[in-house]
Order: C-alpha cells, then structure tokens, then sequence
C-alpha cells in the first residue's frame, strides 16, 4: 500500500468525483469547515464554512427503489437520492471526536458515511447495492 497524506487522498478523491460527475454519474461538493477571512482589495470578509466535524465531501447519487411483496414488483418504481458523506485520511489517520459525532448525525438521517485512503476505496463506497 503506497502512503498518501491527507491532502493527496482528497485531491485524488476530488478529481475522481469530477471525472464521475461529468459523465453525469453524481453530484457532489467540496465541504470546508470552519471559518474564513477573504481579503479584497482593503476590505475583510469573514465566510462561515461547515461545522466543525463535517466530511470532506458529499455526494449524491440518483437511485431507484423497487417495491416489492411476495417477490413480485408492487405499485410504481420510487426514484430516491443515495447521500454519501467522504472523509479522506491519511493512511494513518484517525478521525477526531468532532467528526465522529458528524458521522452519528449524518447516519441518523440514512446517509451513507465513509472513511477513505485512497480512490480504489471511494470506488468501492460508492457502489449502490
């Protein structure tokens, strides 16, 4: 296993997504949390980012469900969106109790949340079974 730092596992994940998400295969955003300065020309403006905790990234992906009773199909197919929240590590890294407790948020509300190393991982994830 090669050893990637943080900040190579999430640009590998970045262009991942992009790549997916050009051929129309999901939608996903780049979550910073934390506050910002911006500075511009003399002025100063402060941006809020996420709360502290939150994943690297979120992806949405569009699914379908099928009802079924008895094994056999009932009433129409259901179109549903899969959530997937992705926090990128280090190969040694550890999540902090901050993001431990977004994950206990995030799978409150049925969102799938996943800690990767690497792109081969985030493949895996983001398989819809």
């Amino acid at each position: 296993m090669i050893n990637l730092s943080e900040a190579e596992v999430k640009k590998g994940v970045e262009d991942y997504l992009q790549y997916a998400a050009n051929q129309g295969k999901l939608m996903f955003n780049r979550l910073n949390a934390g506050d910002f300065i911006e500075v511009r020309g003399g002025s100063r403006r402060r941006i809020k980012g996420a709360e502290a905790g939150t994943a690297d990234f979120v992806v949405y992906q569009a699914g379908e469900v099928h009802l079924e009773y008895m094994g056999k199909q009932k009433g129409p197919v259901v179109p549903v969106v899969f959530v997937t929240y992705i926090e990128c590590k280090s190969s040694k890294g550890k999540q902090a109790p901050v993001q431990l407790e977004f994950e206990k948020k995030a799978s409150k509300f049925n969102c799938r949340y996943a800690i990767v190393r690497g792109v081969d991982e985030l493949m895996e994830v983001l398989k819809r079974e």
